[in-house]
């Protein structure tokens, strides 16, 4: 059993190769990483082919189908004479056009807000423009969209990643926060794009709401987090119980830009 201290040419041989296990481990950490942000993403991307297609089918299913019925309806009614032994008949035939017509709009809604078709037709601020005329005409909050288009564009998973944030904010806008305003402000300049959203309603205690996050309560504010990760790009929220609330996001407006963090 050796009881001499190892020699300084000994000690420098066993910092290089503890050096190079260190370095080798954080190599294969990095790659872990990557490999999940892929895998992640995929998963992600897939679900958002899945919300096009069932909209896809509410609205040339179900929509198409709730259009010939009021239809059909329309021409019950227009057959009937306006009389008073056909009065109720006539009666219940509206009552059915009114309700299949609120289906209809309703079914057409829901199919614009799991995937809307303007994102995929004339791309991200167009569809920012409807969603932010859309909320302020259901919700009653004015919403006003400051965007600075990226020189070079926009990917299709990007614009659906801000999208996405901008849809869960205002629905927690709607849900929680009393607002009277919005301000979404997008700027894609620079090597980083920057997505802001502001509202002057209630604000919450973040920590506790990520907290029951975690705890499987809710996890809006924690998966928006999530979905700017796998971009390398980083979400802070601000906000006070009373004072409002926001959120600032960063991401690279490509996978190869200098400055993503992991």
């Amino acid at each position: 059993m050796r009881t001499d201290p190892p020699s300084p040419n000994e000690m420098r041989a066993q910092l290089t190769e503890l050096l190079q296990a260190h370095e080798a481990l954080a190599e294969r950490l990095r790659q872990g990483q990557a490999a999940f942000q892929r895998i992640a993403r995929s998963v992600w991307r897939v679900q958002e082919e899945e919300r096009s297609r069932f909209a896809r089918e509410l609205h040339d299913g179900v929509g198409h189908n709730l259009a010939a019925m009021l239809h059909l309806i329309s021409e019950a009614l227009a057959s009937l004479p306006d009389d008073e032994r056909n009065r109720h008949a006539r009666d219940e035939l509206a009552r059915a056009h009114a309700i299949g017509d609120s289906t209809l709009q309703d079914t057409r809604a829901l199919s614009r807000m799991l995937r809307p078709q303007i994102l995929d037709d004339l791309g991200l601020e167009p569809a920012l423009r409807w969603l932010a005329r859309s909320f302020s005409e259901t919700h009653g909050i004015d919403t006003q969209l400051d965007y600075h288009a990226p020189p070079a564009g926009i990917d299709a998973d990007r614009s659906t990643l801000v999208f996405r944030l901008v849809q869960e904010a205002l629905a927690n806008t709607a849900r929680h926060a009393s607002a009277r305003r919005v301000a979404i402000a997008f700027d894609g300049r620079g090597e980083q794009a920057s997505l802001r959203v502001r509202d002057d309603g209630s604000g919450c205690d973040i920590e506790a709401a990520l907290a029951r996050g975690r705890q499987g309560a809710s996890s809006g504010l924690g998966g928006m987090r999530d979905r700017v990760r796998l971009f390398g790009g980083s979400l802070q929220f601000q906000s006070t119980p009373g004072a409002g609330f926001g959120l600032s996001v960063h991401f690279p407006l490509s996978d190869a830009s200098p400055g993503a963090s992991p």
